[in-house]
């Protein structure tokens, strides 16, 4: 029996090599989520004998639902058979070092030196998938130096973003010409690097981060973010790298760079004569600068860079070719304070989003215009605005009565300026 077992074992490699395909997935690249996706709706994971166990909420769950906190098995580490159109597919997952950090990694075989039905199979679950995230925007975030998927989304339409339109409309409209095939073609004709960068800067609260994500569901783009002060000059290098085509990137809080970029270095002891260690931290300028538009700097996607602190930002970073377009994201002034209220109370056009029983809503453009005029300028963030009201979502009346109350609460009273009149949009 023991003499038997490497010719078994043989036998087996000559099956696997000779008479299977096989097609190897790896948790890192998104075409694992379509999978699992896939597997889970048909409930094929019970077929598993290891699983990793996780639990979640149905969205508008509440304590007593019973879609509160729902347990989810997923196939982990295993093995199991299924059938594919008549195909019998075998499905094993295991863990594997890759680059530092764990990652599962998938392998689908099927028997037959054809690899079509694998193909058929893996097509039908990017279809699934796709078809179940219309309408959505995935988000990227980032652990180490791999991309993960962190969630999927409702894109947030652009017309919710409050932002003054003769900055939103200007810089959507250049967007979408970039993403334009002529514009492609262009680039590539005059052999210029086809790549575009935004910089939004403005106080924290003023949409930047809001707008990126909204654009990026608008354009029908996932989005790739990266928090700078978490981030040191390889991972940085090594994620750029892996960045798909055709994408947003998200460089949030880039004045960290060169604040965030220390060397903590001990000093050579008169003895030695010798430096003990030297470590380095965070992101340098020319670390940025490389993957913006070094030789290894990746091409086909957006660039957007925010910060709260524009005047701490080096000019080589900010210069033409780097950034093509800059837009300010202000505090709120008359009119921006008008759409955060006609936004938090006017009637919708759409009769899901409506208490059936509540009665049209009137003089909310006067209400509007008079909570402009005694909104101060230039003081509260948008957000800001909007949390106070949302206390009082249900009564504009009352938001508006007591305004000036939460004014002094907030800042003190408010002195007497030369204010622009209002007109009624």
């Amino acid at each position: 029996m023991v003499t038997a077992k490497p010719y078994l074992a043989g036998l087996a490699s000559l099956f696997r090599n000779y008479l299977t395909s096989t097609v190897h997935i790896q948790s890192s690249n998104e075409m694992h989520d379509m999978l699992t996706s896939w597997i889970s709706s048909r409930g094929l994971e019970s077929t598993a004998r290891s699983f990793l166990a996780k639990v979640d909420t149905a969205p508008g769950a509440t304590m007593n639902d019973t879609d509160k906190k729902l347990l989810k098995l997923l196939p982990h580490q295993g093995s199991f058979y299924f059938w594919y159109k008549g195909q019998l597919l075998f499905y094993e997952a295991r863990q594997e070092d890759y680059r530092y950090f764990d990652q599962e990694k998938i392998t689908l075989t099927s028997l037959g030196r054809s690899s079509y039905i694998l193909k058929d199979f893996l097509q039908e679950c990017r279809s699934e998938y796709l078809n179940k995230i219309r309408d959505k925007i995935t988000i990227f975030g980032h652990r180490g130096v791999q991309w993960k998927r962190d969630r999927v989304k409702e894109a947030r339409p652009l017309s919710t973003v409050i932002l003054r339109e003769s900055e939103k409309a200007p810089l959507v409209a250049d967007m979408k010409d970039f993403l334009n095939a002529r514009t492609r073609r262009w680039y590539a004709q005059r052999s210029i690097p086809y790549r575009r960068g935004y910089l939004l800067h403005g106080p924290p609260g003023t949409g930047k981060s809001s707008f990126s994500l909204s654009v990026a569901g608008e354009l029908g783009l996932d989005i790739y973010t990266v928090s700078i002060p978490a981030v040191d000059d390889q991972s940085l290098k090594s994620l750029f790298q892996e960045l798909p085509a055709n994408c947003v990137v998200l460089l949030e809080d880039i004045d960290a760079v060169d604040s965030a970029h220390s060397r903590d270095s001990m000093a050579a002891t008169p003895a030695s004569g010798q430096e003990l260690s030297t470590v380095t931290k965070g992101v340098s300028l020319s670390g940025l600068l490389n993957v913006l538009d070094g030789v290894a700097s990746q091409e086909d996607r957006i660039l957007i860079m925010t910060t709260n602190h524009v005047n701490a930002l080096d000019a080589a970073l900010i210069r033409p070719g780097r950034v093509d377009r800059t837009v300010r994201f202000q505090l709120v002034d008359q009119d921006v304070a008008m759409q955060i209220f006609h936004y938090m109370f006017a009637q919708q056009g759409d009769a899901s989003n409506q208490d059936p029983h509540s009665q049209p809503r009137l003089g909310v453009e006067s209400q509007a215009r008079e909570f402009a005029r005694k909104i101060p300028e230039g003081r509260y963030s948008p957000a800001q605005v909007m949390s106070y009201l949302l206390q009082h979502r249900n009564e504009p009346d009352v938001a508006l009565s007591n305004l000036e109350r939460w004014v002094e609460s907030t800042n003190g009273p408010i002195a007497p300026v030369q204010r622009r009149s209002v007109s009624a949009p």
